[in-house]
């Protein structure tokens, strides 16, 4: 149907509600809509000729309604509102179209992804059988490799949010450095999680609000240290996402273009979305945890923290990047998209044991290069 034809159609059709006495502002909507849509329909009209088709449905409508001696002023927002309906007509069937393909994928990924963690758990169990037949040596060498193992997949299995949580608790138990043992458990927690999938503001999300909620949690369950547990939470969190931000800076020319541009915008919300994760998660806690949290987050809103010095520094890198090469970045964003199945507190249990090990060594570390350079300028003073 030419244009000309539709702007005949809609004075035709309103020319018969009128003679039928059904010239209400809901039938207007839909002769408008429909004659657009099908005008879009059979011409297949680029997105170039939507304006000149809707400028002639609300013209052809206009002329009608005064034909038919309508009120203009009462009719016009349902005349409008019909030809931009029928613009949207064959966006929105495509748009559902692509939105039900998308469902199918992620069902499909989430699927993929369990089976994965199937496979994985089956090799791990394989390796650990084939030990019980050697020397007690060589086996606790190899359930110590299989923890590790698992300690860098605990997102795939499903055990972030409860190996932090164990590692915490015991921690705590310990009753030594609680606040920096927990903000290095933390931090290891997140760079792991993280380095488990694509880099997506979406996922920063979802681990930052399981890490910091199996740390306060374990706080509150034991009802010890809440202050230091959230405060080291809320610092490894941050500069888990922090390091890994890093990386990608370092590694923007490995990226795809369409990659990178989405990786920017993701960058830009990062700081935002890790906050307002923090408030979801201190909404959620006891007053200590609340108190804390939240004015944590106070504090950050006010300065320039770590996290938002590497996302700006990284997302420049980026946009230098994708300048170099003349990709417009408003253009290669796109969207994408329940959970693994939780499982195991043995294996969490473990875990956060081993978790709580790799914490204090880093931390030992740390204080005994200190030490040393302590030693170190108290000798030169001494020459």
């Amino acid at each position: 149907m030419s244009e000309n034809q539709m702007k005949d159609r809609i004075v035709e059709e309103l020319k018969k509600a009128k003679e039928a006495e059904r010239i209400t502002s809901e039938k207007i909507y839909d002769i408008v809509k429909e004659a657009v849509a099908d005008t879009m329909a059979e011409t297949k009209a680029g997105i170039e000729e939507f304006r000149s088709i809707v400028k002639d449905a609300v013209t052809a409508a206009v002329e009608g309604l005064k034909d038919a001696e309508a009120n203009i002023t009462e009719h016009i927002e349902a005349v409008i509102e019909g030809a931009m309906a029928g613009v949207r007509s064959r966006g929105d069937q495509t748009v559902d179209l692509i939105r039900k393909e998308i469902s199918e994928l992620e069902t499909k990924l989430e699927t993929e992804k369990a089976k994965l963690a199937q496979s994985l758990r089956e090799g791990l169990e394989g390796a650990k059988e084939a030990g019980a037949t050697l020397s007690e040596e060589l086996r606790a060498q190899i359930e110590s490799a299989l923890t590790g193992i698992k300690l860098k997949s605990t997102e795939l299995l499903g055990l972030t949010k409860q190996t932090v949580k164990e590692a915490v608790k015991q921690a705590i138990e310990s009753g030594e450095d609680i606040k920096e043992t927990v903000a290095q458990i933390t931090k290891d927690a997140t760079e792991k999680a993280l380095k488990e999938g694509r880099f997506r503001a979406k996922r920063v999300k979802e681990i930052a609000e399981k890490i910091l909620s199996g740390a306060v949690e374990a706080a509150e369950e034991t009802g010890k240290e809440i202050k230091n547990v959230a405060h080291g939470a809320f610092e490894g969190a941050q500069k888990g996402i922090a390091s890994v931000v890093e990386s990608i800076g370092d590694k923007t020319r490995e990226f795809i273009h369409e990659d990178l541009a989405r990786t920017k915008k993701d960058l830009e919300a990062i700081e935002e979305l890790f906050l307002e994760t923090v408030l979801s998660v201190a909404r959620r806690s006891q007053e200590v945890a609340k108190e804390v949290l939240t004015e944590l987050v106070e504090q950050t809103e006010k300065t320039t923290s770590v996290l938002k010095k590497e996302t700006g520094r990284t997302a420049k890198k980026i946009a230098e990047s994708l300048k170099e090469t003349g990709k417009d970045v408003a253009k290669t964003i796109a969207e994408a998209g329940s959970k693994i199945t939780r499982v195991m507190t043995d294996e969490a249990i473990e875990l956060g044991k081993k978790s709580v090990e790799v914490a204090k060594g880093a931390i030992s570390g740390m204080l005994k290069g200190a030490k040393d350079a302590l030693q170190k300028g108290k000798e030169k003073e001494k020459k």
